[in-house]
């Protein structure tokens, strides 16, 4: 193992705190539909199975934008460099998040916007998989990657007290406006201060860390590749696809229970609005602690699909047991352990596609790999759970059908653990 000098600054771990910032805010405009939904079912006077059929469009639609530009845009952000295209998303990500407010009260409005602002976000990770296998060794990519993937678990912890208080006193709409704008006047002069495409690029880098950076890098890459060499190379990459179907996987479990949870305990389980809260935010709480575990674990042990894998078969014992207990306050207990089990995937994601991925493709790869998984995972997710809803008029048994998608997930990373060894 490669070790660095006290004296050396380590200006590379500043990189991923400032992301932490960005991933906050762009998780603050896609999740806030979650807690306005209530109020939107209201003004709207929508049913159980309109809120179920509705509410899974307005949630899904962002992810068919957001799939799709990452899929197609990233070769465009990688051609205009990581922190130039940074900026450029959070601009437009943040307009779009305020934009939801006007066209609120026309259903056809609203989903128009959510779609533009899931299309706004598509290659803000992607950019932020550059970043890190550009600045980081292989060694500690899981833990750098998991600094910045904490603002998402951040933004679930902080959005029911950023946003239900602002919701309850000034109205879903004012919501939109603040935190959209938030997001634009807090990211935006940190991506300018702190974040460098290369190494190379930072004024005040050390010879030391330089070196140290270096020599941890991937020595079997081919570099200096053209997009359609990059291309056929990951299409011949069987540990690529696999990656993928885990992907998928994940997302369909994580954003059915994140856009449903406040709704299955305000709906499904009778809890007041502003006990929201904490019911919401308990759960992923453990999150932070959980990824910073499993991607200590999964630098250390070098096991990052096994984990991954063990991940989502304790996931699906967990969402069974969380959705069909009888009292609230051991729901909350459970989803918070399914939770903190099941992120054991997102700690150590990133880091295996940037292993996978070749260098001079991984914005490409990593926008292909996130994209894909949303548009099919984060699309599927809560329609399948909103479909179910709506069948059976039942919020318990649309949570249930996760489960069988957690045992698929686990099979899937225990293969691709076999053929990757990472």
């Amino acid at each position: 193992m490669l070790k660095e000098s006290s004296r050396t600054p380590g200006l590379r771990w500043q990189l991923p705190l400032a992301m932490l910032v960005t991933v906050l805010f762009s998780y603050y405009d896609r999740m806030n539909i979650s807690f306005a939904l209530p109020m939107i079912a209201e003004d709207y006077g929508w049913t159980v199975e309109e809120v179920g059929k509705y509410g899974g469009m307005l949630m899904s639609v962002f992810y068919i934008g957001y799939g799709r530009a990452n899929m197609l845009l990233s070769p465009l952000g990688e051609k205009f460099g990581p922190k130039k295209s940074l900026c450029i998303v959070i601009v437009l990500f943040s307009i779009f998040a305020a934009l939801q407010a006007p066209f609120g009260m026309i259903l056809t409005g609203l989903v128009a916007v959510r779609f533009l602002l899931g299309l706004s976000e598509g290659i803000h990770f992607p950019m932020l998989n550059i970043m890190v296998k550009n600045w980081f060794p292989v060694h500690e990519r899981s833990r750098a990657n998991g600094i910045w993937i904490c603002g998402l678990f951040l933004s679930m912890i902080s959005a029911p007290f950023v946003v239900v208080p602002i919701t309850e006193r000034f109205g879903w709409q004012a919501m939109f406006i603040a935190v959209g704008l938030a997001g634009m006047v807090i990211s935006l002069p940190l991506v300018v201060k702190f974040l460098y495409n290369r190494p190379q690029d930072h004024p005040r880098i050390t010879e030391e860390e330089m070196r140290f950076i270096t020599r941890g890098m991937e020595k079997d890459e081919v570099h200096d590749l053209s997009f359609r060499q990059g291309l056929g190379i990951l299409a011949k990459k069987k540990a690529y696809w696999v990656a993928v179907l885990g992907g998928i996987a994940n997302n369909m479990v994580s954003f059915g229970l994140l856009n449903w949870l406040p709704i299955y305990f305000t709906q499904g389980r009778g809890l007041a609005f502003s006990d929201l809260s904490y019911a919401t935010s308990i759960p992923y709480a453990f999150s932070i602690f959980g990824i910073l575990l499993w991607a200590y674990l999964g630098d250390k042990t070098n096991q990052r699909a096994l984990l991954a894998g063990i991940g989502f078969f304790g996931a699906a014992a967990g969402a069974y047991f969380a959705a069909t207990s009888p009292t609230l306050p051991m729901v909350v207990a459970l989803f918070a352990l399914t939770i903190f089990i099941q992120i054991s995937f997102a700690a150590n994601e990133f880091a295996i596609i940037q292993r996978i991925v070749p260098r001079d493709m991984i914005g490409t790869g990593a926008g292909f790999y996130n994209g894909f998984c949303m548009l099919v995972g984060g699309g599927l997710g809560p329609v399948i759970v909103g479909s179910i809803v709506s069948a059976t008029g039942s919020y318990t048994m649309g949570l249930i059908s996760l489960t069988g998608i957690c045992a698929f997930g686990g099979i899937v990373m225990i293969i691709l653990g076999r053929l990757i060894k990472y």
